[in-house]
């Protein structure tokens, strides 16, 4: 694999909702596939070494289009054996000016062998991003690819994605470097040979005489320094006695001419052992007029530089053999072959992978319109009309098509077709790929099917959660309700019943919101308010609605609240609230005897930020060690006699630790078995300027207040209309209620309203249904709508039928007396407007 020399931050995939993470499927899948199809080309597009500027020219215009840069070039690397390093233009895109600057960057990827991402400043606002990736082949750069772009900067994950593209390209190179090289060997082979030929009929490298008793007799050279010996050391000695280890040869050959007349020839080494030469010897008779003793006449050529140049031919053949090997492989690994027609002559070629996915031998015949027959019947029309515009418009086609082997073997291929010129702008051949996509269309339809099934299951959760919500909170809202308007007239002896009856109703409330929140937690749909708030004054409602909890216990709840704290800071003060609730609650909850602990601090301060610590103390029963990493899981106590003793659905903890993380932080834990549990968190906060954002306080709102208003009030629950009747008997308002939507429509034919308190699950006619219709008969009228459905979409769906103002069932009645001051406030500006 390539390695990088980027270095810079990754690029992240953004946690996002399941069309964008579709979107960037679809998106890396279709770069991939194009990817797929340039490295398809590549063995087409090299097939003619001679004219690699042709390969590159193919390949560059798709690398700039699947890289999205703007420009490009492609230049082979040139070594002297001095070091100095040059570079041979091969393609090249229209460039930018100031081209020059990117000569440093490509220096960098010529001596590391390594990708290079850097930004050169060409005196624009926007500076280029570069992009150089090597043509690497056994640790040789043979070649660079140069990519420029002024819009997105290159990543490592471009790197990533043309990895396997430049693996092909350095087997690819060096395999159309060695076919030139093989040329270019074979024909100075050729030519040698003819030069060795012509001067065999003048005068060889040595030229020797010998007689019939193997005594050298003359010598003749063409350069001295070729003998072996000095030429007084060779005349008038025998074979034995000159060639030494060669004797043996030398003296069989010299037998056998003297024997048979017969020419000889033979190869040998050189007999001086540190040279690397080698020769080539003929032997023949010398034919004289005149009877004698035979003369033997010995011609030896030193054919070094030949023997070297026949072992280049043979490691070229070799390196050629070996990277066909290697394309073969990457095509099997990659179930993709082949195919090409030729124009002119009409010639088809199938790859030997084309032969094996259709199953049908080397010896079937193959046409342009045969291949047809191999599509799925339903699929054949779509291969067809787009093989007709390729052969008649040169149109290029890309298809996925179901496709039947000879055999029946069903399978999904891409087919890939285009045409393909020569220099001169002339079609020569349609050429393409045929690849086996069974397994991706495989995944592709497994994940749709797991898509659909997550949808069918997040939609049957939420739908059931929203029922529960509603049937639960409806009779919860009647009973704190009832409670409430008990508490404002309480009777003595009525008054710990009333507490009671709170208490309990309100810790019901909790597990449901413990339920509804995990929920949401789990779908991502819980955002951060930012809203002013006092800290020292929330954590003081928190603990002073505990009091009566611990007082029961007999524990001691004490509060310690650094005076640092800001007076007004700007965060979430619900969350913040629903962590020490679940704290303090478990605390208590868990603690026997002794004491529960809250205690805030300023950590570190700002003027517009501060950082703040909470933990919450307890002297209860404590975690066991072991326990203590799965204590924040989902429905995780310490042991089955836990939840039995102290209840609760063990949810508090897991949403605890949630909440925490939701603000960027992180809650700490240590506990000792029977020696108390401290909790632990910190949380930033804004700190608005002194006059911005003050906190607003709830007045209490005057008797009366809404003496000049009239509403309808549309509930189908019949205790639900008195406590919204006994919750607005001092307001002056004037009520009308309607048990469902229908009704209501019906008495606003009849008389105007200044405003509507409406709940959303009603029967008939629901509150959805029936919000449209109420902007249409009275649109000044303003809308209060009451839900027990407090899921995420409910705030959704209520935004889109442009209703602002919504109460969450239980509510407490200053809310509802607050939300209609509001919307009488906002109804009277818009009517003086």
């Amino acid at each position: 694999m390539l390695a990088t020399t980027f270095t810079g931050s990754l690029e992240s995939d953004p946690d996002g909702g399941e069309m964008k993470d579709d979107m960037q499927l679809h998106e890396r899948l279709m770069r991939q596939q194009k990817l797929l199809e340039i490295i398809g080309s590549i063995h087409d597009n090299f097939a003619t070494p001679e004219r690699i500027h042709n390969a590159y020219e193919h390949l560059l215009p798709d690398l700039i289009s699947l890289t999205k840069s703007e420009h490009g070039f492609v230049s082979e690397v040139i070594q002297y054996r001095n070091g100095t390093i040059q570079w041979q233009p091969l393609a090249k895109s229209r460039m930018p000016e100031g081209e020059g600057s990117f000569a440093t960057s490509l220096q960098k990827v010529v001596y590391s062998g390594q990708p290079h991402i850097s930004t050169v400043d060409n005196g624009t606002a926007t500076p280029w991003s570069f992009l150089g990736i090597p043509i690497v082949f056994q640790q040789e750069v043979l070649a660079v690819i140069g990519l420029i772009t002024q819009t997105t900067p290159y990543t490592t994950a471009t790197i990533q994605l043309l990895q396997p593209l430049m693996q092909v390209l350095g087997y690819q190179h060096r395999n159309a470097f060695r076919v030139r090289e093989y040329q270019q060997l074979k024909n100075a082979h050729t030519e040698l040979k003819s030069e060795w030929e012509a001067l065999m009929m003048t005068l060889d490298d040595i030229v020797f005489e010998m007689n019939d008793q193997k005594v050298f007799t003359k010598v003749w050279c063409s350069q001295e320094n070729l003998l072996f010996r000095p030429r007084e050391e060779v005349i008038g000695k025998t074979i034995s006695e000159v060639l030494g280890e060669h004797s043996i040869a030398f003296n069989r050959l010299a037998d056998k001419i003297l024997r048979t007349g017969e020419p000889q020839e033979y190869l040998y080494p050189d007999i001086r052992h540190s040279l690397e030469h080698w020769y080539e010897l003929k032997m023949t008779l010398i034919n004289s007029p005149q009877p004698g003793p035979k003369r033997i006449l010995l011609l030896i050529r030193n054919i070094s530089a030949r023997e070297r140049k026949h072992t280049g031919y043979q490691q070229a053949q070799s390196e050629l053999k070996r990277s066909n090997q290697l394309l073969g492989i990457c095509q099997q690994m990659g179930k993709m072959g082949g195919w090409e027609f030729n124009v002119v002559t009409g010639e088809m070629y199938w790859t030997k992978e084309v032969y094996a996915l259709r199953e049908v031998p080397p010896d079937f015949p193959i046409t342009f319109h045969a291949a047809a027959s191999f599509y799925h019947p339903d699929d054949q029309p779509a291969f067809e009309a787009a093989r007709d515009l390729l052969s008649s418009e040169n149109v290029p086609f890309d298809l996925e098509l179901r496709h039947i082997s000879a055999k029946g073997t069903k399978t999904w291929v891409r087919s890939v077709g285009r045409p393909v010129r020569n220099n001169n702008g002339h079609l020569t051949h349609f050429r393409g790929i045929i690849m086996d996509i069974t397994d991706k269309k495989d995944t592709e339809l497994a994940l749709t099917n797991a898509r659909d099934s997550a949808q069918k299951a997040a939609q049957s959760r939420s739908e059931f959660l929203s029922v529960m919500s509603h049937e639960i909170r409806t009779p919860l809202n009647a009973i704190i309700g009832i409670a409430g308007i008990l508490e404002e007239n309480p009777v003595t002896e009525h008054a710990e019943v009333i507490h009671s009856l709170q208490f309990s109703a309100n810790h019901l409330l909790g597990l449901i919101n413990d339920i509804l929140d995990f929920s949401k937690m789990e779908a991502g749909k819980i955002e951060l308010e930012k809203i002013p708030f006092d800290p020292a004054a929330l954590i003081q409602g928190i603990t002073t609605n505990y009091q009566p909890m611990a007082k029961s216990k007999g524990i001691e709840l004490v509060t310690n609240i650094d005076r640092k704290l800001p007076a007004n800071i700007t965060g979430d003060p619900v969350r913040l609230s629903q962590i020490i609730n679940n704290l303090l609650s478990n605390a208590i909850k868990f603690t026997n005897e002794g004491s529960v602990t809250i205690a805030v601090q300023m950590e570190s301060s700002t003027e517009d930020t501060c950082n703040i610590s909470f933990m919450v103390k307890d002297t209860g029963i404590g975690i066991v060690p072991e326990m203590q990493d799965k204590i924040f899981e989902t429905f995780v106590q310490e042991d089955s006699a836990t939840t039995r003793h102290h209840g609760g659905t063990g949810l508090g903890l897991a949403i605890t630790k949630k909440l925490v993380n939701l603000h960027n932080s992180n809650i700490t834990l240590e506990s000792q078995k029977n020696e108390g549990t401290i909790f632990r968190f910190d949380i930033p906060f804004a700190v608005p300027e002194n006059e911005a954002n003050q906190l607003r306080k709830k007045e209490k709102q005057a008797a009366g207040f809404l003496n000049d208003i009239t509403l309808l009030v549309v509930e189908d629950n019949a205790i639900n209309i008195r406590i919204i009747g006994l919750q607005l008997k001092n307001s002056g308002a004037t009520i009308v209620t309607a048990s469902n939507g229908r009704q209501a429509l019906s008495k606003m034919q009849e008389q105007s309203f200044d405003g509507i308190i409406l709940d959303l699950h009603m029967p008939e006619m629901n509150g959805y249904e029936t919000i449209p219709h109420i902007q249409h008969l009275q649109p000044n009228a303003f809308i209060i709508v009451l839900t027990a459905d407090i899921m995420p979409e409910v705030k959704e769906r209520l935004h889109k039928l442009q209703v602002k103002d919504m109460l969450p069932k239980p509510y407490a009645a200053e809310d509802l007396l607050h939300i209609l001051e509001e919307a009488k406030s906002r109804k009277q500006k818009a009517e003086s407007d």
